[in-house]
């Protein structure tokens, strides 16, 4: 799939430059939603090295919501364009590509992640005031609340090891 974006590794590059944006276009909104898709990918993979099954569930249960994230995007691109878009597959989603060196699942990894999805709460919280269109803005803080309920579940983790 070429929808005229860069693939690296792990998308920070993308992503940092989203951090950026008050103002999101529907491209920001198009690469968002595949980060956030590429996001079950990357909880699969600290799961894989989880101390405990307890861990490991809230690891993927954290993943399958990044998914969930791509779709409300894919719902925010559809109100404000009328266009679908869809989620692509991880083989055609340019952010989706396996970590060359697999995550190390330790406490001080899970708080420094916990604390990342807060902020995503926060970036989430950005955009949704930028909009005019309640119903967007609304999809864009569901997401933000669960960014910080990510990080919920990480404190969770890191006290079960």
């Amino acid at each position: 799939m070429d929808q005229g974006f860069e693939a690296d590794f792990s998308g920070a590059k993308e992503f940092g430059r989203l951090l950026g944006v008050t103002n999101p276009t529907i491209d920001d909104f198009k690469t968002l939603a595949l980060l956030e898709a590429s996001g079950e990918l990357f909880y699969e993979e600290l799961a894989a090295g989880a101390p405990n099954d307890d861990v490991k569930r809230l690891l993927a249960r954290n993943g399958q919501e990044e998914t969930a994230h791509a779709h409300r995007l894919k719902r925010v691109i559809k109100i404000l364009t009328g266009e679908e878009f869809n989620i692509p597959e991880r083989a055609d989603n340019p952010y989706c590509v396996p970590s060359p060196v697999k995550p190390a699942v330790t406490k001080e990894s899970l708080e420094s992640l916990a604390q990342a999805e807060v902020e995503g709460d926060k970036f989430y919280e950005r955009w949704a005031s930028a909009m005019k269109n309640d119903e967007v803005a609304k999809l864009l803080r569901q997401n933000g609340k669960e960014e910080s309920r990510h990080g919920e579940r990480l404190a969770e983790a890191m006290r079960l090891f």
